[in-house]
């Protein structure tokens, strides 16, 4: 799928957003400014041309068209037309890249409990797709509900709702993918190691958990996280653990039986191995507080 990727922050911000029912025969203007238009035809059909590349956004499709790029209406409507648009920006320093995506990994990134830094996102928006109007309908009335009375306070309300709107674009696109199944199985799979971290790993009770043979588990966390089921565990166990060693007077024995580790020099070999501190060494450096 063709997809328009937004490294964030910044973070896309709405400009407005509009609505319209179209009488059959209209055509949309020309024209070329320096924002993004998302269209969403909720009924009929809105033909739309951008730089020479026709679409015909039909009842249920979004497109989006994207700065200094010139488009118009292509064809007049030839039936009643329903349409919401939403006008955002994102900053020229940072473009999106146009690229085609059929993959939906969620690798883990590194944060911890004492960053000062937000962590980098990602936003992925279908250039043009069937989209599940169930769910993004209602927050395209809300929105326009609040933009007709904007205040500063509600302007923030908006953000946060257009916000919305782009995760529901992005779940959908996952969701309709060759790899829905998969994904959704990985993530299904990384959810059930994070319940279990002070439990021994077992990978015979994970398949009857979760009603799959092992192996096409791990494939399908690889997949979504790029990490086997024990790459993924150790993760969230030495995550656990700097918590703990950081905002817990916890004893690093009680620490390490918390954190799912039967052994204790592999837990301080493992630990260190992703740190490059020992339990103690670490501790020392970030505990966040002291006892008098």
């Amino acid at each position: 799928m063709l997809v328009l990727e937004l490294k964030v922050p910044p973070f896309p911000l709405l400009a407005t957003i509009g609505y319209v029912l179209w009488p059959s025969g209209v055509v949309h203007a020309e024209r070329t400014f320096g924002a993004f238009d998302m269209i969403f035809c909720m009924k009929g059909t809105l033909f739309m041309e951008e730089d020479g590349i026709s679409y015909a956004i039909r009842q249920g499709m979004m497109l989006a068209l994207e700065p200094g790029k010139t488009h118009r209406g292509f064809h007049p409507t030839e039936e009643e037309t329903e349409v919401y648009w939403i006008h955002f920006q994102y900053p020229t320093a940072s473009e999106p890249i146009l690229k085609e995506k059929n993959s939906w990994q969620q690798p883990l990134l590194k944060p911890t409990n004492q960053d000062t830094e937000p962590p980098a996102a990602m936003i992925d928006i279908p250039k043009f797709a069937s989209v599940d109007m169930r769910a993004i309908l209602p927050l395209l009335q809300e929105m326009l509900r609040l933009h007709s009375v904007l205040t500063p306070y509600s302007s923030f309300e908006l953000h946060l709702m257009f916000g919305q709107v782009l995760t529901q674009l992005q779940n959908g696109m996952r969701k309709s993918s060759p790899q829905a199944r998969s994904y959704f199985l990985g993530e299904e799979v990384a959810a059930y190691l994070a319940n279990r971290l002070e439990l021994p790993f077992d990978s015979a009770e994970m398949e009857r958990d979760l009603h799959y043979h092992f192996d096409y588990l791990s494939r399908c966390l690889k997949h979504y996280s790029g990490m086997s089921p024990l790459q993924y565990r150790h993760r969230l166990q030495i995550d656990r653990a700097k918590r703990l060693l950081t905002h817990s007077e916890l004893s690093l024995t009680k620490i390490r039986e918390q954190c799912g580790f039967q052994d204790n020099n592999y837990f301080i070999r493992l630990f260190k191995r992703q740190t490059s501190y020992t339990p103690g060494e670490y501790r020392k450096r970030f505990q966040a507080f002291r006892v008098d």
